[in-house]
Order: C-alpha cells, then structure tokens, then sequence
C-alpha cells in the first residue's frame, strides 16, 4: 500500500512488461547509467540575451544558467517520463518538477557551498524561473544556511553507528515508499534533474555519477562556452560558440528513443529561447501525464536580496 502512495511520485502500473522488469535486472542507478554528450551552439542564445538584457535592469537581468533551467523545465513539461525515477523495484512518475544545483556562497576555494532544490510550474516562462531562481539562491546564500544544510549538520554529529543505522532505514522505508516526507522535500537527491554548471568556474564538463541514495533519475553537467569549429550551409567552416553539456541518464526511466527526442528538444530551445518568453500550451491530456501535485505552484513572496546567479553551479 505504502509503495502506491509515495509523497513524490505516482506508481506506474500500465507500462510494457520489459520497462517493469528494468529495477529487477538493473538493480541499482549505477549499473543502469547512460553517458551522453551533447554540444549546443550558442551565438543565437547569446543574440536573445543581449537584447532581453537590454530593457532590463540589471537586477533583472537573464543568464544562460537561466535560460538552460527554464529550456529544462519546458522540456519535461512536454516530455513527462523524463521525470520519472525508480524506488523500490518500481517507475514512479514524480509528481513534481523540481530542479537542484550547488550555490557558492563566495566565489572562492573557501567558499562554503549548499544547495538549492527549487519546485517550478508546467507553465513558468523564462521571466518565472529567472524570479524563482533568484529567490532560492539567495536563501541558499544565506548566512545561517537553509533547511537542508541544518538537517546534515545534525545528522553528521550523530556517532557513526547511529549515523549508519539511520540511513539504513532510511533506506527501508524509502524502498516501501514511506520515508518521512520532510526529509524528501529538503534533500537535493529527490529532485528530477541535478544541474552542476561548472562553466560558472570556468570548467570543462565532465560526467557526473548518479547516486543510489534519493532518486535523482537525471545528472546535468555544464562546461564553459567555447569556441568549435564547423561547416556552414556551403560547406565553409567557421567558428562558432558553444557549450557542451554531458549527462548521466537513469536508463530504467525512458526507452532511448523518447530520451534522444527531448534532448533534442532542449538543445532546440536552448539555441532559440523565443518560446520559453510565453506559456506552454498544454493539454489536459499533457496535464495528465504529468501528474503533478500543483501544476504552478505559487512564487515565493519574500524579495530577494542582490545576488549573483553566476555562483550557482
């Protein structure tokens, strides 16, 4: 019964036999990754920004962080089942589109890092992501920390017998899905995508792990705009800018198929964010899929304090 009634996901019961039988051959995240590069031109993206930011104050100003969120968020308000996670032996859809990153407090070797788990709507435009973006970094920038960073300091005094009793079962209600919903809300690792834009600090991308705790289905990892190399309409080469963005893919969740397609469809609104200006056209049949708890959850209230986006990674 529990297993039915998950705090973040819905159980899928009507899929082909062989997508239920994955968690009973492919047991665990780590064995069922899937690795996949993809390379994004951005001069166009950089056009957009440049006339966005233009009629903007500086405050409100868009970031490719933020315009690669708010591609993201789009992409699975159109292709649900790339947000579904496994827990238990079982494909639950998650009931929530929430994406989590790092946030450097001071951009710094000493800087101490937290993170930000933030909850969007089906219908957010870039305007939206870019004001809840905005909010959850300065509260995970905050100098007492968030909720979550309050939750590991106290779980980390805890004498390492108790420490490793507790995430044992953990783990145990997690599998029959009735792991305490506080404690699902605050951590990161429950979350539909884990974004680290190492760009920010002026890195290349590499792979990421997934991990077998939480039920994070999706790793996304952000390298440093560049400069490649490639053909025009004639056959010329030129020089264009470009990000490469890897990934590490739960393959239980999605045949590649469907997956291969949204990631196209990212990459699509990445290269021309136009679309992410205005709504989402969705169908109550897309709503359907979805399944989600609340479709656009209200903004926070509280005004942000000045921040700096590019710390976020």
């Amino acid at each position: 019964m529990g297993a039915r009634k998950r705090y973040d996901g819905t159980l899928l019961r009507d899929l082909p036999a062989f997508r239920l039988i994955n968690p009973y051959v492919m047991r665990g995240r780590t064995e069922s990754s899937v690795y996949y590069t993809q390379t994004i031109e951005i001069e166009k993206t950089h056009e957009f920004l440049r006339e966005y930011n233009a009629q903007r104050t500086p405050e409100r100003r868009l970031t490719l962080f933020h315009v690669l969120l708010a591609a993201g968020v789009r992409t699975i308000a159109l292709r649900p089942q790339i947000n579904r996670f496994v827990s238990g032996r079982r494909i639950y859809q998650r009931n929530r589109i929430q994406f989590a990153f790092i946030v450097k407090k001071e951009l710094s070797d000493e800087g101490e890092e937290t993170n930000a788990k933030i909850t969007f709507g089906a219908h957010d435009t870039i305007e939206e992501v870019r004001r809840r973006v905005e909010w959850h970094v300065e509260d995970a920038r905050r100098g007492d920390g968030n909720e979550s960073d309050k939750e590991i300091e106290f779980f980390v005094r805890l004498p390492r017998i108790v420490l490793q009793l507790i995430v044992r079962a953990w783990n145990l209600l997690d599998y029959f899905g009735i792991a305490p919903r506080e404690m699902i809300r605050l951590d990161p690792l429950y979350s539909s995508v884990y974004v680290a834009n190492l760009g920010s600090v002026g890195l290349d991308a590499p792979y990421h792990h997934l991990y077998e705790w939480g039920n994070t289905s999706l790793f996304m990892v952000i390298g440093r705009p560049k400069r490649i190399w490639s053909h025009d309409r004639n056959g010329e080469l030129e020089s264009r800018l470009a990000i490469e963005i890897r990934y590490t893919v739960d393959d239980r969740i999605t045949e590649g198929i469907y997956a291969a397609h949204s990631l196209q469809r990212f990459r699509n609104l990445v290269q021309d964010p136009t679309p992410l200006l205005r709504p989402p056209d969705l169908s109550e049949e897309q709503l359907a899929e979805l399944r989600l708890v609340e479709v656009d959850p209200p903004m926070p209230d509280r005004p942000p304090l000045e921040t700096d986006p590019a710390q976020a990674y």
